[in-house]
């Protein structure tokens, strides 16, 4: 995601990733077209580490560690450069035109191909943060491998530099969704459908993202009772603040949101238009703006403060928020709406977390609702 204030028309920035013949490549044709249909034109950055393997360096004939090293930060110093010539050339060339960028793979995807310690350590040498990096993207959908649920359907005949059993597969999916957890527009499309209802998923999400209308169910939210600490799996845990800002139009939502984790903040301005269906827009804006920001807070509400929880279980991205001040003890736990089963239907929740009951139409839960500043006992309190 990249700072486009100065634009009529900011640059959305989309990584399509995914592990082993997860449908990626398959899917980029119809994606273009839907967005163009909905008046986007639409630029694609093809996977950097298929490129450099094609042209010569390849992987596969490294026997060093050092080398390995080397070749994943070529793939950084490459994608970077992708990213900025593209979000900087098409903001130029098409300041007046919606725009978005589909990148076939994302920074982040690096560190699932190499010891987090040396990925780390790239980034310290070049004084970039991993916050950063994995949130300067507008949305990240992943795309489940076919060797995890669609096992009939891996292939390696799409792609020469693929070499990956299926098992191998589905361990690098599974180190790529852990090294995307924490960005705030995370998805995650599993293989519970055919190849068709897979991509027609990808889109919805994509839609949400981007603010565009589609079928999509809302985020399903549950209270939580208890949370069983020794059975979460890996994740990433995220500090929020947020403000909601006085708005003219009644019909309009403003909120700003601090986001970050180990001392790493990015800030973010959402406009929710709920005139017919909900619409969500997000860019991300400076630490100053959202300073100058805060001082239009409307006075009725307070800020929001929150931990969340970002973990993976059974496929599905799932969010547990825990609040502080004065719903302090309130926790909340959500899955995503393209991770949703169909509107009625049970959800699969993870055993390790026990919840009292689905709060996703209750007022109370609303987060606008729960900023109100009123007197009485705290949501925290709830029983």
């Amino acid at each position: 995601m990249f700072n486009a204030s100065q634009l009529i028309e900011p640059v959305s920035m989309i990584v399509l990733t995914g592990g082993p013949c997860s449908g990626k490549s398959s899917s980029l044709a119809y994606l273009t077209e839907k967005l163009s249909n909905h008046g986007f034109m639409v630029f694609v950055i093809p996977e950097t580490a298929t490129l450099i393997t094609t042209s010569g360096i390849d992987r596969r004939k490294m026997d060093g560690p050092k080398q390995v090293v080397m070749y994943e930060e070529a793939i950084l110093d490459l994608q970077l450069s992708f990213e900025e010539i593209y979000a900087r050339a098409t903001a130029r060339i098409f300041p007046d035109r919606k725009k978005v960028v589909l990148l076939d793979r994302g920074i982040m995807d690096i560190m699932a191909f190499m010891a987090k310690e040396d990925f780390r350590e790239i980034l310290k040498r070049r004084g970039l943060k991993e916050v950063a990096l994995r949130d300067r993207y507008s949305g990240v959908v992943h795309l489940v491998t076919a060797a995890d649920g669609a096992r009939d359907y891996y292939t390696a005949e799409n792609n020469a530099a693929r070499t990956e059993t299926p098992g191998e597969a589905v361990r690098i999916d599974r180190r790529i969704r852990e090294s995307w957890l924490g960005h705030p527009q995370f998805r995650v499309i599993d293989n519970r459908t055919d190849f068709e209802g897979k991509i027609r998923r990808t889109f919805a999400a994509i839609s949400h993202i981007l603010g565009i209308p589609a079928s999509l169910q809302p985020a399903r939210r549950f209270l939580v009772r208890e949370v069983m600490e020794d059975g979460l799996p890996s994740h990433k845990t995220i500090e929020i603040e947020q403000l909601y800002l006085r708005s003219k139009n009644p019909e309009e939502e403003l909120r700003i949101r601090k986001r970050g984790q180990d001392g790493s903040y990015l800030y973010f301005l959402t406009r929710t238009r709920t005139a017919g269906t909900r619409i969500d827009r997000e860019e991300l804006i400076g630490e100053q703006q959202y300073s100058h920001l805060k001082k239009l807070r409307d006075p009725k509400t307070e800020a929001l403060e929150k931990e969340r929880i970002c973990f993976l279980w059974n496929n599905q991205h799932f969010e547990l928020d825990r609040y502080r001040g004065r719903h302090e003890g309130l926790s909340i736990l959500k899955v995503e709406p393209a991770e949703a089963a169909e509107a009625g239907t049970t959800i699969p929740l993870p055993p390790f977390i026990a919840v009292k009951r689905d709060v996703t139409a209750g007022p109370h839960y609303d987060e606008r609702n729960m900023a109100m500043k009123r007197r009485g006992p705290s949501l925290g309190r709830d029983t």
